[in-house]
């Protein structure tokens, strides 16, 4: 039998995120990215700590992407954009920095990067860490706070259940 991971060190699993957090179900947080590729980029996190898509039940995998969903129209709302890129990165060798599921959701507008398939290789160039880089500039937490409650506001202006 697997020994279970250390939760206390996975920076989802403690209250570090509580001030991110702006979407909520028993079983799924939406928070925005501290340090955000593009203005909006958001993760969907189990509140379980789950490490893979495979260790959820089909119902979880629903609630995922059904939570998912939400958080797009959210984020369509507030940032005044209807594309995105999603990324799910599994295993170091795929990304994954955090062994935590999270699903990166990131809006995009024209000119945002010279071409928009540049996105792709960033997303699986683990060898520099882009996506979840620490040396990627972190947003103040004031600016967090202020994002955080727009899109608090977005999600009751939406009046989504």
């Amino acid at each position: 039998m697997a020994a279970s991971p250390d939760t206390s060190l996975c920076p989802f699993c403690n209250e570090s995120v509580r001030t991110a957090i702006f979407f909520e179900t028993p079983k799924f947080l939406a928070i925005y990215n501290i340090a955000p590729v593009l203005p909006g980029h958001s993760l969907v996190i189990s509140r379980a700590h789950h490490s893979s898509l495979l260790s959820l039940t089909e119902q979880e995998m629903n609630e995922l992407f059904s939570n998912a969903r939400t958080v797009l129209r959210i984020l369509m709302k507030a940032f005044h954009t209807d594309a995105f890129d999603w990324s799910l990165q599994e295993k170091p060798e795929a990304g994954q920095t955090i062994e935590h599921l999270h699903l990166h959701i990131v809006p995009r507008v024209k000119n945002d990067f010279d071409s928009p398939g540049h996105w792709y290789p960033l997303v699986h160039r683990n060898d520099d860490e882009i996506i979840d880089s620490a040396d990627r500039p972190r947003l103040h937490p004031d600016e967090l706070r202020i994002i955080v409650e727009k899109l608090k506001e977005t999600y009751i202006q939406l009046n989504l259940k």
